[in-house]
């Protein structure tokens, strides 16, 4: 890389440069001292006390033998988060860039279109699911570095441009690309999941649930870590195999399903590790879940993992697992349980795993298999001659390398539905115990285990067969030789049940997805990912494969390749080669695809003379690997096939043919015949020979496999079954095709595993050619794995090996930098010496270019870009005069050289320093010169001051001894008047003290002189009185004994009379002659009861008719009064048409300026007439006012008339009771003669008195008619159930005649009627009239009146047209909750009568219809008008459920239904409640970043620069269009349409209160997550809006709500505070109590530092990280969003005083209007009766309009 100088020959002194180190790669120095003559340059730099000097000539400057130290960028720029955007772009600029945003906790940071990421080695809170959820829908750049940005990126393109994408994710061992592939399919299986209606398999869960192929996705990722991961010295979790992940999507964009395919699995890693290394986890996974139980003791010890009474071995009982064990803080159990659920998910069954784990432990066992023997001649046998740890050792170094084994990609079978037999843990028990050594008893394990012949498998363990064209010869094999084969098995077992789980995969991921969710459509990348569907997919039918071919031709795609980076050890093999040749055709692509985009922009722009430097093209490398005939592939298949072939040959030929002709590429080192060395795009790397052959060949001898492929297990059949996969057969179809001659005379050979790697790799870059490709590089920052430790020179290293250096490279060949032209104006418009002149002259080379006359518009925007670029061409010349070359203007940017930006940075700022000190010292001299002229008009203002003091103080002293002596006068004076009035005073008080003591003393004895006289008057009183009652005692005592002496003497003499018989027969006479006369006056009696009651029946049918009479006469003047009425309606609609056209006309005049004095005039004359028709409409009205009155009279008679009709009633009982009390001897009698008129009369009265107390009793619940019933006298409940039988009772609704329509009635009519209906009856749409007159009606037609529901649905709300707000009509409470109040009627009137069942269907049909009505939330008005009225009507029947006190179990349904009709209705409101908020924040949200964080309404606080460096790709944000206005805007619309509509105070406030918290959330969110919004003069605008707000809030008396914008508060404030120092950092924790440690320190480190601002050094972000560590895990950057789901609706239902029966005139509903009519009805009777009769029952009620 060529560091670019940046203008090095004019630095100055305090430059700062870049110089090499070995420990720290690149450190910074100040130039001190600087020497330049016109034939050498010598400076010296300083370095905290290291010097560091530089000399060089300038021929050698100008030949570009030497360059100038690599400048460091202005601190502005430190800390970017794109590299292609610093102004010095140098290797050095680079990694100190990554450094100080290490230092910050930024991992990720863009290098143009790459994305760097450093892993921490530490837990992050990057990835949490409000994270993902921020960048889904984001544009790339909107919001800070990250790879849910390049995935929101990819599935853009993809939707955007209909073209599938690669995320290409690289980078060595540990640096965390397993992690970032995990992630990036989380957020694609998460982030748009509700994107067109859900995915294209089951759902899994409720709303939000993922889909049945996106669980499978993740579920991926544990199986895969499991079989193919492992403990490395580097990482803990290291992918030992490449991987490609299609996720295919549907044409609604959602996910249908996936296809993986894996390259290179490390094979060797199962027979042998390093040291401190693991084996796959899977087989620590199974060994942990032996030992913790999680495997079945039986299952255990079928396994062979659970010996000797229960004891389970661990993995240092076994070979292939003993070289490390645990690993920290991973729990292999939780771990093994994991995977186990991930199969599941996959599609393997419990059976299946068993079988799995069956292989797995006979891979165990085989690593034990111990060989004993010695030459071929003696042979190997299966024994104790070696224990089986050294079998393994010894088998390893025959068979593996140091670094990685190879694998090939292929798998053969379809796994199988049986499952192991329950025999086979009890043979193998068996076994083991007759087994005499350890090797055998671990043979026999792996034979019963996999189920196959145990004699074939000794026997070609140790043996094996050569074929010749005659015989088949069998001989023995040595030790070393039988070990690799037995390796060779495990390796071959294992590679084929991994490529069987893989298949297991795709089978599940492609089947999940229904075949009806694919589209038709094709492409070359669509066909492309068909062929390598087919060539991952080995053993699959052909259906499977055509199925798959299907689904991928068919789907469009992301894919999210996982693969090695570049590997260099000391010791590299064939895996590095491999690896190190995919990287090649990787970084070819990488390099091919940066050269297009830099191409197409530089064409785009239009820019001229530009050349493009020749970038280092690895083509020759991988023609060098993969040519064809004489290839390195090519020769080391040549000399695989060979009989004699070994690695020596190989190396030798490689020499002998590229040692001389590969054009730098291939070299031969000096030590070593074996060797040989390729130079790569990153670094040369030397290969050891040795073992590339066998590696190459990967082949296991025949008659292993047939034995294995004979096993007893379907599993391993089905993995086993065929050796030959799609991908060897293409590879094979290859070779064929580049040697025809051979085709015919050989036989064909099985592939090898280079071929095999070669298609697959062919495979892979055809299908990333195909796409639009995505990098991720990931780099490993330390090597022991410590938390945020930096360590330079291998961060370096990284930079240089995955090709980030080199894009940089091939920037500064170019134009690097680049700043679009109104910014570039804006920001450097300074460097012209006259601005305003400069434009102007611009503008006129413009118009000139474009030939059009000044001021034309006819091209405004061509005429606008052309103004652009003259002017900053004249701002460039006006800088840069002598550096032409170094920039160049385009269409919409300027584009620039490395480091130009920073120059002409530099000199923008020096003009702003030479600006400011000339501004400063012209403020300063003005400031002086107002200071003297401030100072002497000071010292002119004191002297006069001083001066008139002295005069005013001479004048003080004269007046105030004038005034001593007037005061001395009048003192005296004033003493002596007071010394004459105290003295005279004396004298007065001394005879008043006298005069009263004497007075007092005579007083005195007049009274007790009294009070002796009045108490010898009591006293001889009181004895005179005791005398007298004494006396009169005495006597009444005497005659008292006298009369009662007498007494007696008369009662002894009657008791003896009484005692003789004459005396009765007197007696007996005397009764008979009483009998015979009183028998004579009952006959009389009896004739005057039957002439009275015949009178009594004569005079009730007269008072009858003369009611009826009366009646016709009410009527028919009521009909003569309505006609009455009508015509003076009509005259007053005449008179108010005639108004509106004056008024009309009257307009019309005024709006005429040419004829004012005619339109005068006639206006004149149009007010006269106005005056006139205005009398004449008061003279209507007063005759409208006569015939109210009228009409009240005429009711008033009514009222007479009835009143009459009583009282004769009463006079007639009272006559009765007369008769009754003359006829006491024979009450029968008189009840059989009079009992049918009384019965008559109290059924009568009981009726109108039930009618009454109806009416009066009917409040806001009308609950109080059943206890007032039981209340009434004489038994009026009795008597009202027989008046149903009465002659008197009015005939059904049905039954009577109908009545003429009446005309419609006006808005005056409609006012003299409670019910809108002036004295006329409901009328149906057929014509039938109804009038309910009894409460037997009523309740009959609530009861069985199957319209009344139907009425109520279509008129009150199914055909509702919701009211709009309209200025010219004022609409009362009852003119939009009218609904709700008669369903209210309806329902309580129902709940009196104890119809349970009727408001069940009245309440859950009204509920359903509001809700279908509001389900799809068309317009604000009808959500707030329903939820106001379901909101009344909750409180309505809450207020009835309230007053209602009944404790009767009659009403027990009712109640009942009452009671879930109002849950019901708290649901409904709570739906529509926040069914309505889901729409508004869906709307308001495009309002909030805008219009909060955007608009920039404060002024003098413009906050250009926040955005500068991001607009450098075009991707800054840009003037907003939406202010704060429009939020308040949207408050007041909001805010006055649920006023109109009479919403609940609190309800308002709640929504309000949820509107701000949407703003508090959202803005929050994208403020941290952005830095272009992180500067302090963004938070001044963001604070202004904000107080915008609160002050709109306190006005609509909703200050409360503002809570929910304190932590945004805070988070403004914190970017307004100071951030330098230790105190600083203080008060920010204190003032931002809200926000926790990990959100301050996420803000800090992504602050913008503006003009004159300290950049954040590096203590300040030391200290801020130490604070935010204790809780970081645990804190939260971003704040929760607001989850309306999980809320409940908290609401008190107000209490309603009345019920409305206001019913619009337009409305029809003859149904309701007759039961609201026959509740006015009863009303009028409770008038009519209230001053005969007095109630206890009468309530307020309000009926009709107020």
């Amino acid at each position: 890389m060529t560091s670019s100088s940046g203008g090095g020959g004019s630095s100055e002194s305090g430059t700062r440069a870049f110089f090499a180190d070995n420990e720290l790669a690149w450190v910074q120095a100040v130039l001190r001292e600087k020497s330049v003559s016109t034939s050498q340059v010598r400076m010296v730099f300083d370095r905290e006390g290291t010097e560091y000097r530089f000399e060089a000539t300038m021929e050698e400057l100008t030949r570009r033998h030497k360059t100038l130290p690599p400048l460091c960028n202005p601190p502005v720029l430190e800390g970017i988060d794109d590299l292609t955007n610093l102004s010095h772009l140098n290797e050095p600029a680079v990694l100190h860039n990554l450094q100080v945003r290490y230092s910050m906790h930024n991992i990720y940071t863009y290098s143009g279109i790459v994305l760097v990421a450093l892993n921490p080695f530490a837990h992050v809170p990057l990835y949490s699911q409000d994270t993902l959820e921020a960048y889904a829908g984001r544009m790339r750049g909107e919001l800070e570095p990250h790879l849910f940005a390049i995935s929101e990126d990819a599935f853009q393109g993809m939707v955007r441009d209909k073209r599938n994408q690669t995320i290409i994710v690289s980078g060595e061992s540990g640096a965390g690309k397993t992690m970032s592939a995990k992630h990036i399919m989380r957020y694609f299986a998460s982030a748009h999941e509700g994107v067109g209606g859900g995915g294209g398999g089951e759902e899994t869960g409720g709303a939000g649930a993922i889909s049945r192929v996106e669980e499978m996705i993740l579920a991926t990722n544990p199986v895969l870590e499991s079989f193919g991961n492992a403990k490395t010295t580097r990482n803990d979790n290291s992918s030992r195999f490449g991987k490609f992940l299609e996720i295919r999507f549907s044409e609604r964009h959602t996910i249908e399903a996936a296809f993986i395919r894996t390259y290179l699995l490390e094979r060797s890693r199962l027979v042998y590790q390093p040291a401190t290394e693991r084996n796959y986890h899977v087989f620590y996974q199974l060994l942990q879940a032996a030992a913790s139980g999680d495997l079945a003791a039986a299952e255990g010890e079928r396994l062979g993992l659970v010996v000797d009474g229960g004891r389970a071995l661990t993995w240092r009982d076994f070979a292939f697992t003993s070289m490390s064990g645990e690993i920290p803080g991973v729990d292999d159990a939780v771990e093994f349980r994991t995977t186990c659920d991930a199969l599941a998910t996959i599609g393997v069954g419990r059976a299946q795993q068993a079988q799995i784990h069956s292989v797995l432990a006979a891979l165990l066992h085989v690593g034990n298999i111990s060989i004993s023997g010695g030459s071929e001649r003696v042979g190997a046998s299966i024994g104790d001659g070696a224990e089986g740890g050294a079998g393994a050792g010894a088998g390893a170094g025959a068979g593996a390398g140091a670094g990685a084994g190879a694998g090939a990609g292929a798998g053969a079978g379809q796994a199988g539905a049986g499952q192991a037999g329950a025999g086979a843990g009890a043979g193998a028990a068996g076994a083991g115990a007759d087994a005499a050594t350890p090797g055998e008893r671990a043979c026999q394990r792996v034979v019963d285990l996999l189920q196959i012949d145990g004699a074939l498998f000794r026997k070609w363990l140790t043996k094996r067969q050569i074929v010749t064209r005659s015989e088949k010869i069998v001989s023995n094999m040595t030790r070393a030789q039988a070990l690799v084969v037995r390796d060779s098995v495990a390796k071959f077992v294992y590679a084929h049940l991994f490529d069987w789980i893989v298949r297991t995969i795709n089978r599940s991921l492609l089947g999940a997805s229904p075949s009806s969710s694919l589209s038709s459509s094709s492409s070359v990348a669509a066909s492309a990912s068909a062929a390598a569907a087919a060539a991952a997919a080995p053993e699959e039918g052909p259906g499977e494969m055509a199925a798959a071919a299907a689904a991928a031709a068919a789907a469009s795609f992301i894919g999210v390749l996982d693969i090695y980076g570049f590997e260099h050890f000391e010791h590299n093999s064939f895996e590095q080669f491999c690896i190190n040749y995919a990287n090649e055709k990787l970084q070819q692509n990488f390099n091919r695809h940066v050269f297009k985009l830099e191409q197409e922009e530089y064409h785009r722009e239009q820019l001229k003379d530009w050349t493009f430097v020749d970038f280092q093209d690895n083509q020759p490398c991988i023609d060098l690997i993969e040519g064809k005939p004489l290839g390195i592939l090519s020769l080391l298949d040549e000399e695989s096939r060979l009989q004699q072939g070994s690695d020596q040959t190989f190396a030798e030929k490689l020499i002998k043919q590229f040692g001389s002709s590969a054009a730098g590429f291939f070299g031969k080192p000096r030590f070593g015949s074996d060797r040989f060395t390729i130079r790569h795009y990153a670094h040369s790397v030397e290969y050891a020979a040795e073992g590339f052959i066998d590696k190459n060949k990967d082949t296991v001898p025949d008659e292993i496999q047939n034995v294995l492929k004979a096993s007893g297990d379907s599993l391993v059949r089905a993995v086993l079954g065929s050796d030959g996969a799609p991908q060897a057969q293409q590879a094979q179809q290859a070779q064929a095709q580049a040697q025809p001659q051979m085709a015919i005379v050989r036989a064909a050979r099985k592939p090898t595993l280079g071929a095999v790697f070669k298609h697959s790799l062919a495979s892979l870059m055809e299908t990333i050619e195909g796409t639009e490709s995505h990098y991720i590089r990931c780099i490993k920052p330390n090597e022991a794995k410590a938390a945020w430790a930096f360590d330079a020179p291998m961060v370096l290293a990284q930079l240089r090996a995955c090709g980030v250096l080199e894009t940089i490279r091939i920037s500064c060949a170019g134009y690097p930098s680049r700043v679009a032209l109104p910014e570039f104006i804006r920001r450097y418009g300074v460097l012209v010496a006259q601005p305003l002149q400069a434009a102007q002259a611009a503008q006129a080379q413009a118009q000139a270019q474009l030939a059009e006359p000044p001021g034309s518009g006819s091209s405004g925007s061509s005429s606008g870009d052309a103004w652009c670029r003259a002017l900053a061409t004249r701002i460039l010349d006006a800088a840069f005069a002598a550096e032409r070359g170094r920039f160049q203007v385009g269409l919409t940017k300027v584009f620039f050289r490395a480091g130009m930006l920073a120059l002409i940075e530099k000199l923008r700022v020096e003009r702003l320093h030479q600006a400011a000190a000339a501004i400063q010292r012209l403020v300063r001299a003005f400031q002086q010169r107002r200071r003297f002229v401030l100072l002497r008009a000071a010292a002119l203002r004191i002297q006069r001051s001083v001066r008139g003091r002295q005069a005013r103080r001479r004048f003080h002293a004269a007046r105030r001894t004038r005034a001593a002596l007037t005061i001395q006068r009048l003192a005296r004076g004033r003493l002596a008047r007071v010394r004459a009035r105290e003295r005279r005073a004396a004298v007065v008080r001394v005879q008043a003290l006298a005069r009263g003591c004497l007075a007092r003393r005579a007083f005195r004895a007049a009274r007790r002189t009294r009070a002796a006289l009045a108490i010898q008057r009591l006293a001889r009183r009181c004895l005179a009185r005791r005398a007298a009652r004494h006396e009169l005692r005495m006597v009444t005592r005497l005659q008292a004994r006298v009369r009662g002496a007498r007494a007696r003497r008369e009662l002894r003499r009657l008791r003896e009379e009484a005692r003789s018989a004459a005396h009765f027969k007197d007696v007996t006479y005397k009764l008979e002659g009483k009998l015979m006369v009183l028998t004579r006056q009952l006959d009389e009696s009896q004739a005057r009861a039957a002439q009275l009651s015949d009178r009594l029946r004569r005079a009730l049918d007269d008072a009858h008719a003369q009611r009826a009479a009366q009646d016709a006469a009410i009527e028919r003047a009521t009909a003569g009064l309505l006609l009455r009425v009508a015509d003076l309606e009509r005259a007053k609609a005449a008179a108010d048409a005639q108004c509106a056209a004056l008024a009309a006309e009257r307009d019309a005049a005024r709006a005429d300026l040419d004829a004012a004095r005619l339109l005068r005039a006639a206006a004149d004359a149009d007010a006269d007439a106005r005056e006139r028709l205005e009398a004449k409409l008061a003279e209507l009205e007063a005759e409208l006012a006569a015939s109210r009155a009228q009409l009240a009279d005429v009711r008033a008679q009514h009222v007479s008339q009835q009143q009459l009709q009583l009282q004769l009633q009463l006079q007639h009982a009272s006559q009765l009771q007369l008769q009754q009390q003359d006829a006491k001897a024979a009450p029968s009698l008189h009840r059989a003669a009079s009992g049918a008129d009384l019965a008559a009369s109290s059924i009568k009265r009981s009726d109108t008195a039930s009618r009454w107390r109806a009416a009066a009793g009917f409040s806001a619940t009308g609950y109080e008619l059943a206890d007032q019933q039981a209340n009434l006298p004489n038994g009026s409940a009795g008597a009202g159930a027989g008046s149903s039988s009465s002659s008197n009772r009015r005939p059904p609704p049905h039954q009577q005649p109908p009545l003429p329509p009446l005309p419609s009635l006006s808005p005056t009519e409609r006012a003299l009627s409670p019910s809108g209906n002036l004295a006329g009856q409901p009328e149906d749409e057929d014509g039938a009239v109804y009038e309910l007159r009894s409460e037997d009606e009523v309740r009959e037609m609530l009861e069985r009146e199957e319209n009344l529901i139907t009425e109520i649905l279509n008129e009150l709300i199914g055909d509702l047209q919701v009211p709009l707000p309209n200025l010219d009509a004022e609409y009362q409470p009852p003119d939009l909750l009218f609904p709700a109040h008669l369903i209210g009627l309806c329902v309580i009137k129902m709940f009196q009568y104890n119809l349970a069942r009727r408001i069940d269907r009245l309440l859950m049909s009204a509920i359903a219809r509001v809700q279908k009505k509001t389900a799809a939330f068309e317009s604000d008005y009808t959500s707030a008008f329903w939820l106001s009225n379901v909101f009344e009507l909750l409180s309505i029947i809450k207020t009835s459920m309230t007053e209602h006190q009944s404790s009767s179990h009659e009403y027990a349904d009712s109640e009942r239904a009452m009671n879930d009709g109002m849950q019901y209705l708290e649901t409904l409101l709570s739906d529509i409640y926040f069914g309505w908020i889901k729409d508004l924040q869906k709307r308001f949200v495009k309002f909030i970043i805008p219009g909060v964080v955007e608009s920039e309404a404060l002024p003098g606080f413009t906050a250009s620069d926040s955005g500068f460096f991001n607009r450098l790709m075009g991707t800054g944000p840009r003037e907003s269009t939406v202010k704060i206005e429009n939020v308040l805007s949207f408050f007041n619309h909001i805010w006055r349409t649920m006023e109109f509509y009479y919403v609940d105070r609190a309800i308002m406030r709640q929504i309000m209160s949820e509107l701000l918290c949407n703003i508090g959330v959202t803005a929050f969110n994208n403020i941290i997550m952005r830095r272009n919004f992180c500067s302090w003069k963004r938070g001044m605008q963001i604070q202004y809006n904000l107080t915008r707000i609160e002050e709109w809030c306190k006005t609509h008396s909703v200050a409360d709500a503002t809570r929910n914008l304190d932590r945004l508060l805070q988070l403004v404030k914190l970017l307004q505070l100071q951030k330098s120092t230790d105190q600083d950092i203080d008060i920010m924790f204190e003032v931002c109590d809200l926000l926790n440690p990990a959100q301050i320190k996420k803000l800090l480190s992504i602050y913008a530092v503006s003009d004159y601002e300290n950049p954040i050094v590096g203590p300040v972000m030391n200290e801020v990280t130490r604070r935010a560590a204790p809780s970081e895990k645990t804190d939260k950057i971003l704040l929760d969003t607001n989850d309306l789901n999980d809320q409940v609706l908290y609401l008190t239902a107000r209490k309603v005083p009345a019920i409305e029966t206001y019913i619009p005139p337009e409305f029809g509903m003859p149904r309701i209007r007759a039961l609201v009519d026959s509740q006015t009805d009863m009303a009028y009777d409770d008038e009519a009766d209230d001053d005969m009769v007095p109630s206890e029952y009468d309530y307020p009620v309000t009926y009709g309009h107020p």
